[in-house]
């Protein structure tokens, strides 16, 4: 049998793709009996670190009157040394290349001959948009080069790196995964805490960055609501009150509704009857696949890494960028026909099982650790 690994884990404690996958992946491991150090500014939203093979390693960004804003990457470095070297870590495992991979590069240098491995995998923004900055191009190149193994979570997304970089090394696409969590309410008080009666639920989770496009999200709602009745719960990962006063301005109070700092967010999906993204870009798109383990179809546009998730329209609808028409014409259908609603969400729960499972995902994973301790 082999032995477990001292694994790090470097993430950002926000509510995000690259967040949460490093989180779900944690808690896998360490359920499979490996030590995992989650090395983050604070917790990340759904880390469960009570849990035995769990640590939280505290990196705290440095204020300095000299510093007009606090610096994070110099101390989580320093921190990913001192972590590797009093817990023999085994491999270092970054989440999202800016700054983790690069500090995660600094701290081999600090550590030297006996530093572990890196594997960095790559989300999403951090290539295709902190990427292209000239500001971040080069040593963006230069920790890829320097890592033992890059990883990114779909075939676009790994298109949209290779575009952008002149990599040697081979980049491996490990997609997302997602294990549901056992539902602590029921789906009638969930709903009913939102003032949700029989009419059908949608839902949108996301961190809420200009990239998601609530703007659309909402124009998308104003053509469905003309001709069919629903209401959409936006589950915020940051600036609520940003979108709250959006959808004041778009006179939506009656039809969304907005929930933040959600913990317990598979009560929110068991409670639903399917899923609305309405993104400018997105490399997989979690949120669809935690839907779809809960059966729900999804209406979305077709971008970046979607078409790899979603089979349209089996599994869910798709429309063109900025197409709020055609979006919101894909709302009011999943809204309207119930019974096709539940038999994509059949399609989109056995999709979820066959093709994303964590056992699988985190198998890989373990598998690409142990090869590049072994390199």
């Amino acid at each position: 049998m082999s032995r477990s690994l001292n694994i790090a884990l470097l993430c950002h404690p926000t509510i995000g793709g690259s967040g949460i996958l490093a989180t779900e992946l944690g808690h896998k491991l360490a359920e499979w009996g490996h030590q995992v150090y989650v090395v983050s500014e604070r917790p990340p939203h759904r880390l469960k670190n009570d849990r035995p093979g769990i640590h939280f390693c505290e990196s705290t960004p440095v204020e300095f009157p000299l510093f007009t804003s606090p610096d994070h990457t110099l101390p989580l470095a320093t921190r990913i040394a001192e972590v590797c070297r009093n817990h023999q870590i085994d491999v270092v495992h970054a989440h999202y290349a800016i700054p983790h991979t690069a500090a995660a590069w600094i701290a081999k240098e600090l550590i030297g001959e006996a530093a572990p491995p890196i594997i960095t995998t790559l989300h999403g923004t951090d290539i295709v948009y902190l990427g292209a900055m000239p500001e971040y191009r080069s040593l963006l190149q230069h920790v890829l080069e320097a890592s033992d193994l890059v990883t990114c979570v779909s075939n676009n997304l790994k298109e949209r790196t290779l575009d952008l970089f002149e990599l040697e090394k081979e980049i491996e696409v490990i997609p997302n995964f997602y294990e549901p969590r056992p539902v602590t309410d029921t789906r009638e008080n969930v709903r009913a805490s939102l003032g949700v009666g029989d009419e059908p639920l949608a839902l949108h989770a996301s961190n809420l960055r200009t990239i998601k496009r609530i703007d659309l999200l909402l124009d998308a709602v104003k053509v469905a609501i003309a001709n069919t009745s629903f209401k959409l719960v936006i589950l915020a990962g940051a600036d609520p009150e940003k979108v709250k006063q959006l959808i004041a301005d778009q006179e939506l109070q009656d039809h969304v509704m907005v929930a933040d700092d959600v913990f317990d967010i598979d009560n929110y999906y068991a409670a639903a009857d399917f899923t609305v993204y309405s993104s400018e870009y997105e490399s997989f798109c979690l949120g669809i696949l935690e839907g779809m383990r809960y059966g729900l179809p999804s209406a979305s546009f077709d971008v970046g890494g979607i078409p790899e998730v979603v089979e349209d329209p089996s599994t869910g609808f798709m429309a063109p960028f900025r197409d709020s028409e055609k979006l919101g014409q894909a709302i009011a259908k999943l809204a309207d026909h119930p019974e096709l609603r539940s038999q994509m969400g059949i399609a989109a729960k056995e999709r979820a099982i066959n093709c994303f499972s964590a056992d699988a995902v985190v198998k890989t994973y373990l598998n690409a650790y142990r090869q590049v301790m072994e390199d």
